[in-house]
């Protein structure tokens, strides 16, 4: 089922239209005009468009261009009478989808708009995964033998059979994301695309603008027509981190769309109906921001039909061998190199560790380990601190007695950070907010370090 835009100027032939897409499901708007039809467009996202080459007003190929120039991803296909074949050609040059030649049956009619709906949710679910980290840049995969992981993928197996909003609470680093992931997979909707926006991660006026999207003219610097992620998750889900950290005013906004399924862009005039499941995480306890006055009690209570904990890693320990030796996969295509094992003693005291910082510090260890190591990873080389408590900065084993040790230690992790970063720049393709994810790092400590160091 898509949203589809006709523009046709002869009043039986949109009728007709209008009836056989809404037979097959799609909900549709039509325009009489190419101005109705250019104004339709800047106030609603549609998944394709039908539009006639000869309109009353204007030439199609104007509309198309003016089309695919405020949504270069808009699927267009074209109505042409036999006669007119050329215009076709142009319009498709011009970045039209396909085009149907008149008369034609409400089948192929219906072929082509579900090929078109197709491919635009194909374009945002490619969009939604180029803009946000990946599942394979070393996230955490839900597997464990421990009795705390089997309960959390039943409830998560539970959940995934509906359309609940759910809140994911647990402590940093412990795989909330990856959970959400996972219940996505596993719902009606894990065909579609998941979004993921980390709300402490956007400066404030522009989590709105990546949420609920913004029209041309919005704010200085909106040259263009944006969806929003509400949009680029139709379909699907949409994951929000960090969920404590968003303004009142924004909570505010967000309680309104999970009411009425609409989202309105800023800056614009019309809604726009949105079908997106929402999964929230929150460190934070979120009763206690309520009373604290951070966080609306109507939208914690319309968020909350189901809380699912994430267990610390400190609650599964006996997950922690399989866990690292994903990690030591990853890692080996992280600092590339090849790393034959992780010795029973490294894991034993992997074991040990208290792990304040759950899943993501055992990548993070792991990682380093990887690049210190020269063929087996030993306890030397994860830098693990003797209480348990803190991980500490990476040494280099073996070396000489009379050599600085405080030096050393310093120069061992400015080599190691280095590497990591130079990684991780390569790895996002040099976009540093999603390398300082990737690092597990708040963005300017990167610019920090990319300066101390001089990496630009």
């Amino acid at each position: 089922m898509g949203n589809i835009l006709i523009a046709e100027d002869d009043a039986d032939t949109r009728y007709v239209l209008k009836s056989a897409l809404e037979a097959g499901r799609h909900a549709c708007a039509a325009a009489a005009s190419g101005a109705e039809a250019m104004a339709l467009a800047e106030a609603v996202t549609f998944d394709a468009v039908v539009l006639d080459m000869v309109l009353g007003d204007a030439d199609g190929l104007t509309v198309l261009e003016k089309l695919k120039t405020d949504d270069p991803g808009l699927p267009v296909v074209i109505l042409t009478g036999h006669a007119d074949v050329q215009s076709a050609v142009k319009a498709m040059k011009l970045g039209a989808l396909d085009y149907l030649i008149k008369p034609f049956g409400n089948e192929e009619l219906l072929l082509i708009i579900e090929k078109a709906v197709k491919e635009r949710r194909l374009r945002r679910e490619f969009d939604a995964l180029r803009s946000h980290v990946a599942r394979a840049h070393g996230a955490e995969p839900v597997f464990g033998a421990s009795k705390e992981i089997r309960n959390t993928a039943a409830l998560a197996a539970q959940v995934a059979a509906t359309d609940l909003t759910v809140i994911l609470s647990g402590p940093s680093g412990s795989g909330k994301e990856v959970w959400a992931r996972e219940i996505h997979r596993r719902s009606s909707r894990g065909n579609s695309p998941f979004v993921a926006l980390d709300c402490g991660a956007l400066p404030e006026n522009l989590v709105e603008s990546e949420l609920f999207g913004y029209e041309r003219g919005a704010f200085t610097g909106a040259d263009r027509r944006k969806p929003g992620l509400f949009e680029s998750a139709f379909g699907g889900t949409l994951f929000l981190d960090e969920i404590a950290n968003l303004t009142t005013g924004t909570q505010a906004k967000l309680l309104r769309v999970l009411e009425e399924r609409r989202i309105r862009h800023l800056g614009g005039k019309k809604d726009i109906p949105v079908d997106t499941r929402v999964i929230v995480a929150a460190n934070k306890n979120l009763p206690d921001c309520i009373k604290e006055g951070a966080f609306r009690e109507d939208l914690y209570h319309r968020l909350n039909q189901f809380t699912l904990k994430v267990p610390s890693l400190s609650e599964r320990k006996e997950d922690i061998p399989a866990l690292a030796a994903f990690f030591l996969k990853e890692a080996e295509k992280l600092v590339n190199k090849k790393v034959d094992s992780i010795s029973d003693s490294a894991l034993a005291a992997l074991t040990a560790y208290n792990w304040p910082g759950n899943v993501r510090e055992l990548k993070n260890v792991i990682t380093r380990a990887a690049l210190l190591s020269a063929g087996e990873i030993l306890p030397a080389h994860l830098g693990l601190g003797g209480s348990g408590q803190e991980a500490a900065p990476a040494s280099v084993p073996g070396a000489p007695e009379s050599f600085d040790m405080k030096e050393n230690l310093r120069q061992a992790r400015a080599e190691t950070e280095k590497r990591l970063i130079r990684a991780a720049l390569a790895e996002t393709g040099g976009n540093k907010l999603r390398a300082a994810k990737l690092l597990s790092i708040d963005r300017k400590a990167l610019y920090d370090k990319i300066k101390t160091y001089s990496l630009e």
